[in-house]
């Protein structure tokens, strides 16, 4: 399952979505393209049905919208913004807290 990291903010409006790396100091801006992916992401944690749904408003073949998007998310994933929970194993808590 894809989660944003702990050390992101994001907000959607509009016009699209701004993410923030609080470890970084750096802004993603998002366009209403790209928020649709970070949409799907952060409600339903995958992306399994978006190419379908991209690709009938778009016209294209959905294995050619699937591989942009894949793209994309791993590109998120690469940079730290998105984490996937799946392959991270959980995190030990302390003891005394």
């Amino acid at each position: 399952m894809l989660t944003p990291a702990p050390h992101i903010h994001h907000a959607t409006g509009k016009h699209g979505t701004a993410v923030l790396d609080v470890r970084q100091g750096a802004w993603l801006m998002l366009d209403p393209d790209a928020s649709k992916i970070w949409r799907a992401i952060t409600l339903w944690g995958s992306i399994a049905a978006l190419a379908d749904e991209i690709a009938v408003l778009t016209g294209q073949t959905p294995q050619a919208v699937h591989g942009q998007i894949a793209a994309f998310v791993d590109g998120l994933v690469a940079t730290g913004v998105l984490v996937d929970t799946d392959d991270c194993p959980p995190q030990r808590k302390r003891w005394w807290r």
